[in-house]
């Protein structure tokens, strides 16, 4: 059920998906990058770690997505199996099992389509295991391993490894003092390591990111901020709801019975105090604690924040059997299942029948792109109109396209014979029309001489440039491919 999208020969395709596969492409050509996407407005960037772990899938694919997605099953495999090494050594083989079993049902829907968060939660897990055998061993080894992890959660998504290298900084450090092992502190150079991208770019660009981050001190903000009570029930509500994600779609307000099931949990644990209760207290410690750490963004938690800490919560669950009854404990969990495999069918059903002509669906962007391209002469230009400014879904497949139909045109240029790819307008915004933008940022004034209706509302603008509307400048250029890059 995780390789379906893959079995099909599509992959669940949106905006960040398609902006990852424009970057990968950018490390085949330059060889070389430092910039992973833009993480906001104020200047910071998720790291490039995720986009060259994806480049070998990438090259043996000559750029085909659905041999990446093949590749993120392989990881899919890889992160499965290491949860259940990680669940049976810290709580034992039975909640081994489990976490198995709970966290193969809750991939389903993201196997389908990766995007750079998804190497953040891939990782969580070994990261808090590393960190909670370091406290049990008192070895440098767990400390250096630990760090070097939370270095690649940086890399691979900043709005998580941001808050958790604060936190693990002070745990560490704190560790460090209280047992005099002042020499673990040169395990801090693992951290260094992987953070050397971000290293290079301040050196290299004026310290762009710093700057970023002192701008946020000052108050400035991506979009209205919230007041600090609705922030504060803001994160409580993704703590209690989305925080679990165990109930997905519609049904995500029946995570607060998880939560009720968390809250009847750490009571029994906290009375008990067991030899491990030093991995509950190191949970609520690294989970509530990055919730909290949110507070200072100032707006609300969105999809890309909460996803990948949500394997913490399964892990924590699998060991839950120690404290219910097994009435209790297997009847919730069989609760759990059977909906989670009802939800993963029907997501199923909808992204089949969705293959090539829904807009999270691969094959349906590289379908229309082959219809430009097929369309359009040996020498042609071509803009993508999309209201959101990115159109990132479909500048990657046309760049595709061009090269599996050996058609190369000219981004974002005016040719003689010059094509623009129009995504319809958002429902909710139909002002948002093409022709203001042809007209004034393109620069070209006449009608098309052509016009192709596809599905979903996207149509091709087929047009033949005088040489006036060619010499006229325009305010649309080669380096929209990737904004902020």
């Amino acid at each position: 059920m995780c390789a379906w999208s893959v079995l099909i020969k599509d992959i669940y395709y949106y905006t960040d998906i398609g902006r990852d596969f424009l970057i990968f492409d950018e490390i085949v050509t330059k060889k070389i990058v430092l910039f992973g996407p833009r993480a906001d407005f104020q200047g910071l960037f998720h790291g490039v770690l995720w986009h060259y772990l994806n480049v070998p899938a990438y090259i043996l694919g000559n750029g085909n997505p659905v041999v990446v997605g093949w590749f993120w099953i392989l990881l899919t495999i890889g992160f499965i199996a290491s949860c259940y090494y990680i669940a049976k050594q810290l709580f034992g083989k039975k909640s081994g099992i489990i976490m198995l079993i709970l966290l193969t049902g809750y991939m389903v829907p993201l196997t389908q389509g990766f995007f750079h968060g998804n190497g953040a939660m891939l990782i969580l897990p070994a990261f808090f295991y590393l960190f909670i055998r370091y406290i049990q061993k008192n070895e440098p080894k767990y400390l250096a391993g630990h760090l070097l992890l939370l270095g690649f959660l940086v890399q691979f998504e900043i709005a998580i490894g941001g808050p958790l290298i604060i936190l693990s900084t002070v745990a560490s450090l704190f560790l460090i003092i209280k047992r005099r092992n002042f020499k673990h502190i040169f395990c801090f150079g693992a951290l260094i390591l992987t953070l050397s991208t971000f290293l290079l770019i301040e050196l290299r660009y004026d310290f762009t990111q710093i700057r970023s981050l002192l701008r946020y001190v000052h108050g400035a903000r991506d979009g209205a901020s919230l007041s600090f009570s609705y922030s504060l029930y803001d994160r409580f509500d993704n703590i209690a709801s989305h925080g679990f994600n165990l109930f997905k779609f519609e049904l995500y307000r029946w995570n607060y019975l998880v939560f009720l099931f968390f809250i009847f949990a750490f009571l029994r644990i906290f009375q008990k105090k067991g030899t491990t209760l030093v991995i509950y207290t190191s949970f609520l410690y690294f989970y509530v604690g990055y919730y909290a750490l949110t507070l200072l963004h100032g707006g609300r938690i969105i999809m890309f924040w909460w996803l990948p800490m949500t394997v913490l919560p399964l892990l924590i669950l699998s060991s839950f059997h120690q404290f219910f009854t097994k009435k209790v404990f297997y009847g919730f969990l069989g609760v759990i299942i059977t909906v989670t495999f009802v939800q993963n069918i029907q997501f199923l059903k909808t992204i089949t029948y969705e293959r090539g002509k829904g807009f999270h669906s691969w094959q349906f962007h590289y379908n229309v792109a082959k219809k430009l391209v097929t369309d359009a002469p040996a020498d042609y230009g071509y803009f993508i109109y999309a209201p959101d400014i990115y159109g990132y879904q479909d500048k990657y497949a046309m760049l595709y396209a061009q090269r599996t139909l050996n058609k190369p045109g000219v981004t974002f240029e005016k040719k003689p014979a010059t094509y623009i790819l129009i995504e319809p307008p958002p429902p909710n915004s139909p002002g948002l029309s093409a022709k203001w933008w042809i007209e004034n940022k393109v620069g070209i004034k006449s009608a098309p001489i052509k016009i192709i209706k596809l599905g979903l509302g996207y149509r091709i603008h087929s047009y033949y440039v005088s040489s006036e509307d060619i010499s006229a400048p325009s305010k649309v250029g080669p380096s929209d491919w990737l904004y902020f890059r």
